[in-house]
């Protein structure tokens, strides 16, 4: 699994589509402590939850929306 990141105007973008649970979750993680805006791609209602989660409990804004099957969840600190 890798990481990969990118830059899409003021926030790095990261595709956690079609991956389930626990992995949304590790990867942004990971990303947090790369980037300080972040907006995470899912198609898995329970990774949103625990994105926002985890975003929250670390101090970061949150922001999320639906686009179709895909949640755009943004986060910065």
């Amino acid at each position: 699994m890798e990481l990969k990141l990118i830059e899409r105007g003021d926030f790095h973008e990261l595709d956690c589509r079609n991956m389930v649970c626990p992995y949304p979750v590790i990867i942004t993680k990971l990303a947090m402590q790369k980037v300080d805006r972040l907006e995470v791609l899912t198609n898995n209602p329970p990774s949103v939850r625990d994105i926002e989660k985890i975003a929250e409990k670390e101090g970061w804004r949150v922001e999320k929306r639906r686009d179709g099957e895909v949640w755009r969840i943004r986060i910065w600190r």
